[in-house]
Order: C-alpha cells, then sequence, then structure tokens
C-alpha cells in the first residue's frame, strides 16, 4: 500500500492529485513513457522523445552542482492500484473559522492511497526523472557528486488517475492524448526573457550587468525597457528605432568577446578545466563573475573609443532606402553596418581575432594593450551604400529594384568572406599575393548581381586604397601607455 499527502483537483476529463514524493520513491516506482506498450516497435520510437545526451550533460549536472535547485512538477499517470481519496473535514478544525462556510477546502485536502498494485508512467518530466535515476544507480560513473542525501529530497508530483467506468483501453488512449499535449504545446521561454532572467547562464548574467552599469548600455531614470537596447523578444532592428542594438545580440557579441582562443583551448574557469557550456548551466562565484565583466568592460571601453561612429544617433544609422553610392560621413541619416545585427555580430567576431592575434595572454593586460590591438577598426568604410558592402551584404530586393535589404542568399559565407576582409584591411591578416587573390575571388563572385570586370576591378581597386590608407595611418598611430 502507498498513501500520500494531496491536494484534489479536477480539469476537464481528468481528476488529479498533488503530492510529493522523494528522488528514491520516484526513482523506484515511476516508469517511462516507452515501457507502457508491449509492441516494441512503438517502444522504439516514442524512446526517442527522450534525449540522453541532455540529461547527462545537463539536468544531471545541474542537480550535482546547482545548490538552489529546483524542478516544476512531474507528471505521472497510475494505472491501477484502486486509487482512493480520502478527504481531511478542514472545516471543522477550529484553527480555521474562516473556512467553516466553504466546502472546497474538504473536499481538496486529504490523503490518496493505492493498493500497491498500481504502475506509475512519466507523463510529462522524463528527462528529469532520467537524471533523478541516474544519481540514484551507484553502478552509474554519473552518479559521483551526488549529494549524499539526494535519495531523501522532495520533489511535486502531478498525479492522474483513470475514472470509475473508464475501461484500461480508454485510459490508454486519454493518456497518450494527454502525453501528446503536454509534449506538443510545451514552450520555452524566449531567449530574451532567458537573458533577462537566467541566474546561471554566466553570459546573461555579464550581460544585464552591462545594461545596468555601463555608461553605453545603460539607461538613467526608470524606463519600462532601456533606451539604448531593446529587451523585448527578437534580433530585428528597424529603420528609426532608438536602440542601439537588441539583449539577444548582445548576449551573443559578449560571448564572441570573452571566446578566446586561450579558453578554448585551455579551459573557462580560473583555472581552466570547465568548457564554455558549463558557464551557461551553473553559475561561478562572484569573484569569476566580476573579474570576466571587467575584461569585457575593457574590451567595450576599447570598441567605443575606436569607433566613434557608434556614440552616433541609432535612429539616424539605419536607413536602406539611401539613393546615393556612397552615403555621406556627416549626413544626418545614413546606413551603418555597425548599427545593424549582422555587422555587430561581425565585428565582436573581429574583435576577437584581434584580440588574439597581438594580445595572446588574455591573463595579463592594459587597457591601453587591448586599445592598441584595435587600431585601424575605426577608419573601415562601414557604410553598407559604399565598397565592400553595397551589393554584398547590402542587395536590391529582386522584385523591387531600387529598395534595398540585408542578403539572406548564402548569408554566412558572404559574412565570413566580409569578416577576413576588414582583417586584411586592419593589418591583423598579413596576405600574400595568392591568398589576397582567393579573398578578392570570394568577394567578386558573391555580388549580387555580379559585375562586369570593369566594375569588379574598380569597387576592389578601392579596398585596396582603403588598405592602403588604413595602414598608412596605423604606422603613425599611438596609444600612451598609463
Amino acid at each position: 500500500m502507498n498513501i500520500y499527502p494531496a491536494l484534489k483537483a479536477r480539469l476537464g476529463n481528468w481528476t488529479y492529485y498533488m503530492v510529493k514524493m522523494t528522488a528514491r520513491e520516484l526513482g523506484e516506482t515511476v516508469k517511462f513513457a516507452y515501457e507502457v506498450y508491449d509492441d516494441r516497435t512503438l517502444d522504439e520510437a516514442i524512446q526517442r522523445v527522450l534525449n540522453e545526451s541532455r540529461v547527462k550533460k545537463q539536468i544531471v549536472d545541474y542537480l550535482k552542482r546547482q545548490e538552489d535547485r529546483f524542478f516544476s512538477s512531474i507528471v505521472i499517470a497510475a494505472l491501477d492500484g484502486d486509487p482512493k481519496f480520502y478527504s481531511v473535514q478542514i472545516t471543522d478544525d477550529p484553527q480555521f473559522p474562516i473556512l467553516s462556510d466553504d466546502k472546497r477546502f474538504n473536499e481538496t485536502y486529504g490523503v490518496l492511497r493505492f493498493d500497491g498494485t498500481q504502475t506509475y508512467y512519466a507523463l510529462d518530466g522524463q528527462h528529469r526523472l532520467k537524471a533523478i535515476k541516474t544519481l540514484l544507480n551507484p553502478d552509474d560513473p554519473l552518479s559521483d557528486g551526488a549529494p549524499k542525501d539526494f535519495h531523501l529530497y522532495e520533489f511535486s508530483v502531478l498525479i492522474v488517475v483513470p475514472s470509475s467506468d473508464e475501461t484500461s483501453e480508454q485510459f490508454l488512449q486519454k493518456y497518450w492524448r494527454l502525453f501528446s499535449n503536454l509534449n506538443r504545446y510545451a514552450k520555452a521561454m524566449d531567449q530574451a526573457t532567458n537573458i533577462i532572467m537566467d541566474e546561471d547562464d554566466t553570459f546573461a548574467i555579464v550581460t544585464r550587468r552591462l545594461i545596468t552599469d555601463h555608461d553605453f548600455f545603460m539607461s538613467a531614470g526608470k524606463q519600462r525597457e532601456s533606451v539604448r537596447i531593446k529587451t523585448s523578444r527578437g534580433k530585428n532592428l528597424k529603420t528609426g528605432e532608438t536602440f542601439f542594438t537588441s539583449i539577444e545580440t548582445l548576449y551573443e557579441m559578449n560571448k564572441n568577446l570573452l571566446r578566446s582562443r586561450w579558453r578554448d583551448n585551455n579551459g573557462w574557469g580560473l583555472d581552466g578545466g570547465e568548457k564554455e557550456q558549463d558557464f551557461i548551466k551553473i553559475r561561478p562565484d562572484e569573484e569569476y563573475l566580476s573579474s570576466l565583466y571587467e575584461e569585457l568592460v575593457i574590451y567595450w571601453n576599447a570598441i567605443l573609443d575606436e569607433i566613434p561612429d557608434l556614440h552616433k544617433e541609432p535612429s539616424k544609422m539605419r536607413t536602406h532606402s539611401l539613393s546615393n553610392e556612397d552615403s555621406d560621413e556627416d549626413s544626418t541619416e545614413t546606413d551603418h553596418l555597425l548599427f545593424w545585427p549582422i555587422g555587430q555580430e561581425m565585428l565582436t567576431n573581429i574583435v576577437r581575432e584581434a584580440l588574439d592575434r597581438r594580445l595572446p595572454d588574455i591573463q595579463s593586460f592594459t587597457p591601453q594593450q587591448v586599445r592598441r590591438a584595435l587600431l585601424g577598426l575605426g577608419q573601415v568604410q562601414w557604410l553598407l551604400h559604399g565598397v565592400p558592402w553595397k551589393n554584398f551584404l547590402l542587395v536590391e530586393k529582386p522584385d523591387k529594384p531600387g529598395e534595398w535589404t540585408m542578403r539572406s542568399e548564402e548569408r554566412k559565407a558572404a559574412v565570413r568572406v566580409g569578416q577576413r576582409l576588414v582583417q586584411w584591411l586592419v593589418g591583423i591578416d598579413e596576405l600574400d599575393e595568392q591568398a589576397l587573390q582567393v579573398l578578392q575571388d570570394g568577394w567578386t563572385k558573391r555580388l549580387i548581381p555580379a559585375q562586369t570586370s570593369k566594375i569588379q576591378d574598380e569597387w576592389w581597386n578601392r579596398i585596396v586604397h582603403q588598405q592602403e590608407e588604413i595602414a598608412n595611418s596605423l604606422g603613425v598611430q599611438s596609444i600612451p601607455d598609463d
């Protein structure tokens, strides 16, 4: 016999009970949904819902390492067991005179009893159940490091049971419908909300800290939304919007900036070892968080100092409709690549490459050294209606001549070529004649529409002239030491 303190509730055709079970009870008694059928073909098909990799790499590690661990309710179905609910007459208790006229409480609180012949199957929460079973299994290497009293941890469980007039076949049909609905309509939070709320993801934490503490990203006063950073869902920005970027793009930019070659090779912890994914799942200590944030501040200060355009009014920096071939730097409106997500993420990849090449020791550097590593980026032609970006990243709509948009065809490949172009322009990449020809070919073959050889050569000569001007300028620029 099994007895649980329970709350009884009804929803639609379902009667269900809210109880608590220990990890041991869940691990020993609850089966997986795919174990309901005897037909092995269906078993295997349903079992694919369970993602073993997610269990091992995420949930098990979360339960072992996160002291603030918590799960939402696991939903299980109980087959057989003659379930009976014994209500507690709470309104008769003199301690609760306020409830004396509300009979709902007598139907809600009580004890749920099974005779011991029942079988439990997980409807929702199979990955969490698998993680619990893994940590309770001493023969599984992943159980090493589990909390010593893990078997006593208490979890919230919702139990659904057949009604008294249902046959087993009818209940199984309802069971699978509920299983399907729980999985079909379950919807994860959008990325923007995750970044705003996640207290474990290191990159989300430092991104929020930039928005609230850094002079460039923060908003003075108590606005409902940052005037600098779009915090609603989606990366896309529109012409005329006042935001510099979205929180989703800023999050990716910060990951790019911190994703150094040294960390990729040696690990992300203070003493190495951890992988990037570990810092998304488990919050590091405050000392490490602060060190990453201060590192980001140095990077962003250097970027903002080197590229003054980024301080301009965003609402005037995203105008695809400009008709002139080369936008005037001093015009009130322009179309600037670094005010679009595609250019912003590309920029931070370029910055990271510059730092890896010119400043390989990430554990010891000064703001002046970072600024020197980024010299030249402010002199790049970033305006989309000029070379190398027009007809390359900015293209005419095929059905609407004269209207411009960011390219979608082979976008990733084009961005990679654009990144290499900028790295050559500012001297991060030093290319021999053969490598430069490969770069030129990669750019010209992706022009939309394809241009004549004469126009291609003319535009490429402008790019070469730009590179020469930047190289000459870099020869006389200097950043003083402290």
